[in-house]
């Protein structure tokens, strides 16, 4: 009987159940989007925010005093102020090296081109490129064992001019625009310019762009007042300076610092966002709510009847809700399941339009979309379950108010 009254509601009242199912549709699609870009949200936005460029700097742990006669570094490459470029292979083997998107050895030197003094600032090019996105490189950046060069806009080098570098050959194959210093300088292959310099397999600093989690409180207390324990959490913590700290670990004579400011924008971002993700879908599951206890508060009222004769025959007022409640779940249930595939394919379309890739659906959640709308469908009826039990036979059976 109880079966049969459940469909004899929903086939009765077609047109009501399903826009409460619509309302769960989309409450949950939004939902299920937001929920499935938050989990995406710290590695994926993190590679975007990675654009803004290093932040982590690598330099010598024992770099002597700068040392300078008309602008020229005289420091001596066995000084301690620079690297070994030997050693960067150590950087795969931290823990934390999948997170690195990008790490660019620099060494810089002055040449003399035109009469003028000019920075030569060598790089590993592919590197330097995915760590300066934003640049503007009219031509193409050279290849890294190549003898080409960027130009910077304010040396007046057209593209495929030869240029002499200290006496080695090079020829421009792009001119590049920053806004910044290196609008006059020289770009080159880091071996150019090793050779140019006469440190061959050295570099003064690398710059590094790596994926990290935001800094909150536990990253920055001091390792003193940690157990065990924390400082496994600490170091199995992808924070930056984490990852600094095992880079300077695996290099040795040298210092891994955090650049401040980036470090600390995209964390800004981060957790802004993300605030941002759960209002929205805090909003959506609200709307959903208000939605069914509108649909199931009009149901109340079209039925009293119904009620009050179900009442009169010796239904109990658990019996009742029983049946509201089944007919919640069920709505719930099904515009949950349609939700979490509708809210899938949303937060693919987000992604590869904000992001420009598409994200991987996420299978986990779907029973925690499937609860979540039960629930909401069921607090949706709490109110319209009070007004449906407060219904008295006598009166609603006669017709009166």
């Amino acid at each position: 009987m109880f079966v049969r009254i459940l469909k004899q509601s929903f086939h009765r009242q077609r047109r009501r159940k399903s826009l409460a199912a619509l309302a769960v549709i989309a409450g949950m699609a939004v939902a299920s989007a937001m929920l499935t870009l938050r989990v995406n949200l710290g590695d994926d936005l993190s590679a975007e925010l990675r654009h803004i460029g290093a932040n982590i700097v690598i330099s010598p742990a024992a770099d002597s005093l700068p040392i300078t006669l008309d602008g020229v570094d005289l420091r001596p490459a066995g000084s301690g102020a620079l690297l070994d470029e030997r050693d960067l292979p150590a950087v795969k083997t931290i823990f934390w090296r999948n997170n690195i998107i990008a790490l660019a050895p620099i060494l810089d030197t002055q040449v003399v081109l035109n009469g003028r003094r000019v920075e030569v600032e060598g790089a590993y090019l592919e590197a330097l490129r995915r760590l300066n996105p934003a640049w503007s490189v009219a031509g193409a950046w050279p290849a890294g064992d190549s003898d080409g060069v960027l130009a910077g806009r304010h040396l007046g080098a057209p593209i495929g001019s030869r240029i002499s570098l200290a006496g080695r050959p090079a020829v421009v194959t792009g001119i590049v625009a920053t806004g910044g210093a290196e609008d006059g300088e020289i770009i080159a292959p880091l071996s150019l310019v090793q050779t140019i310099a006469g440190v061959p397999g050295k570099y003064r600093e690398a710059l590094v762009s790596a994926v990290t989690k935001p800094e909150d409180a536990f990253a920055r207390r001091s390792h003193a007042s940690m157990t065990m324990a924390e400082m496994d959490r600490w170091m199995c913590s992808p924070y930056a300076v984490t990852i600094a700290q095992q880079l300077q670990e695996a290099l040795p004579g040298s210092v891994a610092t955090v650049v401040r400011p980036v470090a600390d924008s995209e964390g800004v971002i981060l957790s802004q966002l993300r605030l941002l993700l759960w209002f929205i879908t805090l909003l959506a599951l609200a709307a959903s709510g208000l939605a069914i206890s509108g649909a199931m508060t009009a149901s109340v009222l079209e039925r009293r009847g119904e009620i009050a004769l179900m009442k009169a025959v010796g239904a109990q007022d658990s019996a009742i809700g029983a049946l509201f409640f089944s007919e919640a779940a069920l709505l719930g249930l099904g515009g949950g399941a349609v939700g979490y595939l509708l809210g899938e394919w949303l937060a693919t379309a987000i992604a590869y339009h904000v992001l420009g890739h598409s994200i991987a659906w996420k299978p986990a959640l779907a029973p925690l979309m499937l609860v979540l709308a039960a629930l909401v469908a069921l607090a949706g009826s709490l109110h319209p379950l009070r007004q449906a039990i407060r219904v008295e036979p006598a009166v609603a059976l006669r017709g009166e108010a």
